[in-house]
């Protein structure tokens, strides 16, 4: 978040100074990508690289100053970190998630991480990717496991609201004994206040989610636009453009409507 906070702040004095990204690098300060990357909140930054583009842009000393103890900050490491691993794609997602003020989740075909347990949790892995070792399988389920303590922890006040396709609950990930288990967690989630835990049943027919599964992340700094994040075998997408945000609102609020309470859903 503090990357995204500092990529922000330097792209909205870039803009207001009048200067592109190709003039940036015109002065030879640093490449297109590397500024590309500082300015999504997707790099470590340099207080040294801040003080250089406040410079160009005619920065005050004191927003100067205080990007600069921002760029300090983008080299502190997540609770992820202990883990070891971890892609940076996925930091990044951690360390929105951690931020978040609101979730909303959309996920057709499994059922969520945030709400598998654990022996559910290490099926998916080893079934969705066949080539992972067992410490890689282990690795990615502790990992599991700890985000959702994070997220779930009594000091954090997140709205999660999510979607499970009805295949999600249908599709035997585990034997039936394990699955009734997963089955008895996902109501012990939807007991609770801060969860809104719903299921889109097969005869909804065609809806507007039909392309697949992503999420949402809404923030309470005004200045931190949602983000919606989607995940595919190519790569992980990130997008805070607000038309895009506006479409996926669309496609949640349409697959909400039309999906009913997980308490009403026969399993």
């Amino acid at each position: 978040m503090v990357r995204r906070q500092l990529g922000r702040r330097l792209r909205v004095l870039r803009e207001t100074s009048g200067r592109t990204r190709a003039d940036v690098v015109l002065t030879k300060l640093m490449s297109h990508g590397k500024l590309e990357l500082i300015e999504y909140g997707r790099s470590v930054v340099r207080p040294g690289d801040v003080y250089e583009l406040c410079t160009l842009y005619e920065a005050s000393v004191e927003v100067t100053d205080a990007l600069r103890e921002l760029a300090v900050a983008t080299s502190q490491e997540g609770w992820w970190a202990e883990y070891g691993g971890v892609d940076k794609p996925f930091q990044t997602f951690l360390d929105l998630e951690s931020a978040a003020s609101a979730i909303h989740i959309f996920q057709p075909q499994v059922i969520y991480g945030l709400f598998q347990i654990e022996e559910y949790a290490r099926a998916v892995e080893r079934g969705s990717d066949p080539g992972l070792s067992e410490e890689a399988v282990e690795l990615n389920v502790r990992l599991r496991l700890a985000r959702q303590r994070a997220l779930f922890s009594p000091d954090r006040s997140v709205g999660i609201h999510a979607v499970l396709g009805e295949a999600a609950l249908r599709s035997e990930v585990v034997e039936p004994a394990v699955m009734r288990r997963q089955y008895d967690r996902l109501h012990e989630l939807a007991g609770d206040g801060s969860i809104d835990l719903r299921v889109l049943p097969f005869r909804a027919g065609a809806h507007p989610g039909l392309l697949g599964a992503f999420t949402f992340l809404e923030f309470d700094d005004p200045e931190d636009p949602a983000v919606v994040y989607i995940q595919s075998y190519e790569a992980a997408r990130y997008n805070d453009q607000k038309v895009l945000i506006d479409q996926y609102r669309r496609v949640y609020r349409a697959v909400h409507d039309q999906s009913v309470l997980l308490e009403e859903f026969p399993l």
